[in-house]
């Protein structure tokens, strides 16, 4: 059974969820938010699990990952519930306070997508420094060397983009002439990213690149570049696999994708709790694995992964 929740407000029935299925593991799932594709298959990937392994799942979520303060509600909520584990996927990887609760009252805490960071917990996810070192390869590729480029991070309070952002620049710096001439926050934003893109091109309007560490902000930055009708083409890579930029990668709109299967990452996240609560011994750190996407392999991606 799969519960979804929304808000700081929302009240759960601890009692009777708990009564009702005395046989069943209950696991609470603390999402970032349910505004995206990837949020969605995050979703989907813990449902489908639940269903194969007969286990209960609660999910809440804040309105979006910028709710910090929201979703800290939420965990002491679902802390307070009578579940077996708690997944989490922190809107801020340095809060952990809650972790003390979760050992107090010996409650199994999970990190997915998303790491916690200074803590012990099982974390299940990408390997984001990896994910940025495959982008910076390929805009090496792309730029042979050399050039100027732009990077749009998520919040930089979220490990996937501290860690996109330092694989990226650490391959870009050490292998290449390229220099990265603009860095800033975009949070995850269409419109922000719009925004962003025209201020790049307003203060360096020679840009051979763009790097986004997600989906959302890669299709804002080709948006803006589609509209200008721009006589040189500018390199545009991203993260993520959501459907309508990987199809923008078989148009020839969007340069390539570092994939990140959502769904996956969930789906192994439930089993991955399962197995520690049968006795199971578990890695530290389980990753899913990444590839560059890009026209000639993008139809081939979504038929394999759809």
């Amino acid at each position: 059974m799969i519960l979804l929740l929304c808000g700081c407000n929302s009240n759960i029935n601890h009692k009777n969820y708990s009564e009702n299925n005395q046989d069943k593991y209950k696991i609470g799932v603390v999402l970032k938010a349910m505004d995206s594709e990837y949020c969605l298959s995050l979703k989907s990937g813990i449902e489908k699990a639940a269903d194969e392994l007969d286990v209960e799942v609660l999910i809440v979520h804040p309105q979006t990952e910028k709710d910090v303060r929201q979703q800290k509600i939420l965990i002491n909520d679902m802390l307070n519930s009578d579940v077996d584990a708690i997944v989490v996927v922190p809107c801020d990887s340095y809060y952990s306070e809650y972790m003390e609760i979760a050992k107090e009252k010996d409650i199994p805490v999970f990190s997915m997508d998303t790491d916690i960071y200074g803590e012990d917990e099982i974390y299940i996810g990408s390997n984001n420094l990896l994910i940025g070192k495959l982008a910076g390869e390929y805009m090496n590729d792309r730029l042979e060397g050399k050039g100027s480029v732009a990077i749009l991070t998520g919040t930089l309070i979220q490990s996937p983009h501290i860690e996109r952002l330092k694989g990226f620049k650490d391959y870009i710096e050490l292998n290449t002439d390229i220099e990265i001439v603009y860095e800033k926050e975009a949070y995850c934003s269409f419109l922000d990213s719009v925004q962003k893109t025209k201020e790049i091109l307003d203060k360096f309007p020679d840009i051979d690149g763009v790097f986004c560490t997600n989906a959302t902000m890669t299709l804002g930055v080709m948006d803006r570049l589609e509209f200008l009708k721009l006589d040189e083409p500018i390199s545009i890579i991203g993260v993520d696999t959501q459907t309508d930029s990987i199809r923008k990668i078989i148009d020839g709109k969007i340069t390539g994708m570092v994939s990140q299967n959502g769904y996956e990452i969930a789906n192994e996240t439930v089993h991955t709790v399962v197995r520690y609560l049968n006795g199971e011994k578990i890695e530290k750190n389980i990753y899913i694995d990444s590839e560059f996407i890009r026209k000639d392999n993008a139809e081939n991606y979504l038929k394999t992964n759809n």
